[in-house]
């Protein structure tokens, strides 16, 4: 009797499971998300809509499509109906031969690879909310006679939202969270960093991550900008981040659980190899993607002030008012 020869074909749907939801369960939300951002997931077929806590007539500001922030009416009478953006990481590749040889280790980092990359995503559309969403009396920059950021400047924006929350974070870029270890050096002060954080109930949060859009490499937070966010507000915390739950794409190689899971995150993986180069040499490769969907919106603008390094700070006589121009030097 004539033996069967058994043909082993690559797989798109199987390598999708095998690599698993891009999402680590132990921590399913950065550290920005579960600080100052309201999380919820919606089901493929739910709506998510904003409702207006705080005034008649409000304003809400949402994430658009290439980045922008988008400006929306609210009343408490006329719900918002949100839009979910399409987030996709960039194209990642695994070498057929590391495939072949079941590296399973290979698999993993790439899955770990495309978590961090769709979290750094997500955390730049957050920033860019809430920079969008800053209100006028809020912006502040560097004050006459400083070249860092100062005590007193945390204590300026405190000011600005401490009538709409008593926890408060600050979302730093590298230069400002450097200028706040160094505080007791620049300024001579002598006192506890710490103590002097804990006595304005300030939480100190570093990011210094980049994304690559459209081709261009931009920081999530820019390293001379920071963001203070009163956190416990009458609306709860005042950004609201919801990720959609996603029905296995079977045919684009996006199933996860036959038992019918729904993730949060898809591995979209090529259903042919493909060549790719690299430097001079030219590989075998299966292209894998990470896809979500998620919204983003500032759900109230005045529990957030801004800090730019780049920027003077004058105040006019006698008004109060604040405002900027182009600092030098820096």
């Amino acid at each position: 009797m004539e033996e069967v020869k058994k043909t082993s074909l690559y797989n798109p749907l199987e390598l999708a499971q095998i690599l698993g939801e891009p999402r680590d369960p132990r921590t399913p939300y950065t550290l920005l998300q579960n600080t100052i951002c309201q999380t919820a997931t919606a089901a493929p077929e739910d709506y998510v809509y904003s409702f207006d806590a705080v005034l008649d007539t409000d304003i809400v500001y949402q994430a658009s499509f290439d980045g922008s922030v988008t400006q929306i009416n609210v009343t408490p009478f006329s719900p918002t109906l949100l839009t979910f953006l399409d987030i996709a990481s960039p194209e990642y590749y695994i070498k057929i031969t590391d495939l072949a040889k079941k590296k399973e280790d290979v698999i993993a980092r790439k899955t770990i690879t495309i978590n961090r990359s769709m979290n750094a995503i997500e955390n730049q559309m957050i920033i860019s909310t809430i920079s969008g969403s800053v209100q006028t009396g809020r912006e502040f920059g560097l004050v006459s006679g400083y070249n860092h950021f100062t005590y007193a400047d945390l204590v300026s924006m405190l000011n600005s939202v401490i009538d709409y929350g008593s926890k408060f974070v600050l979302v730093a870029g590298t230069t400002i969270a450097k200028d706040i270890v160094l505080w007791n050096w620049t300024d001579n002060k002598y006192q506890s960093l710490s103590d002097a954080l804990k006595a304005l109930n300030v939480e100190v949060i570093r990011i210094n991550q980049t994304v690559t859009i459209d081709g261009s490499v931009t920081a999530v937070v820019p390293a001379t900008k920071a963001y203070l966010i009163a956190c416990d507000t009458e609306v709860g915390n005042p950004v609201l981040f919801v990720r959609k739950k996603l029905d296995s794409i079977a045919m684009l190689g996006g199933v996860f659980s036959e038992a019918g899971d729904m993730p949060e995150r898809l591995i979209i993986s090529s259903c042919n190899p493909v060549t790719v180069l690299s430097g001079s040499k030219r590989y075998l490769a299966v292209g894998i993607t990470g896809y979500e969907e998620i919204v983003v919106t500032c759900v109230n603008p005045y529990a957030i002030a801004s800090y730019d390094r780049t920027q003077n700070q004058l105040i006019e006589a006698g008004l109060g008012t604040a405002f900027t121009q182009n600092a030098v030097g820096h």
